[in-house]
């Protein structure tokens, strides 16, 4: 049975709980409705439910909207959250930890077992079957990460915290855009990539390995 790590679910949506209501006290204390607030903000009456009931976090640009229209600063709207915010962020940075550890194991567990099916000239079938299986969940791992690290509110509560730290709050949300064209192809051209390195590393290996031995 191959070992996988137990993942605890990072609960990222459903946080800020008190940025919602002090939305909705804002917005109620204003006399406006859902989707008054939401056309002064450029979203949807959707969102500013979302907001309001926790769901979803507002991203950087609409935090500063939100301030001016309310009439206080960005920390006074999320002081009470900062703490919850970086305790998602901390799960998040354990969470791409383990992924990290996984996608390691697996990747040197598959480039060793090929270059011992080359040292001991095994035949195609027994060394593909295992190195594919091996592979794997280095690549499910590696997904995982992918997921974990584009995750929409995430981004938001790191915008947030760089803004409130002084630092630039859109880098994250630039780069988030970036590597967000053309998502698939990326992937198929990186996981082909891993296989061609893979592989070349394993007949590196078992060349190394063979002329030691004399072979």
């Amino acid at each position: 049975m191959i070992w996988w790590p137990r993942f605890a679910p990072l609960h990222v949506g459903g946080g800020g709980v008190e940025l919602a209501r002090r939305i909705k006290e804002h917005r109620e204390r204003l006399g406006m409705s859902q989707s008054d607030l939401a056309k002064a903000v450029f979203v949807t009456r959707q969102t500013i439910s979302n907001w309001e009931t926790a769901r979803t976090y507002p991203d950087v640009q609409s935090l500063v909207l939100l301030s001016g229209l309310f009439g206080v600063s960005v920390d006074a709207l999320v002081r009470e959250d900062t703490q919850e915010m970086r305790d998602a962020l901390a799960a998040a940075s354990r969470r791409l930890n383990r992924l990290g550890l996984v996608m390691v194991s697996f990747g040197v567990a598959c480039v060793v077992w090929v270059a011992l099916g080359l040292v001991f000239d095994l035949d195609l079938v027994p060394i593909a079957v295992p190195a594919a299986i091996l592979f794997i969940p280095a690549a499910a791992a590696a997904f995982l990460a992918d997921i974990t690290r584009h995750d929409n509110q995430l981004f938001a509560y790191q915008a947030v915290d760089a803004l409130l730290a002084g630092e630039d709050p859109d880098v994250g949300h630039r780069y988030n855009q970036r590597v967000g064209e053309h998502w698939v192809a990326r992937r198929v051209v990186q996981t082909i990539l891993a296989v061609l390195i893979g592989l070349c590393c394993g007949w590196g290996a078992a060349s190394i390995v063979m002329l030691l031995l004399g072979k």
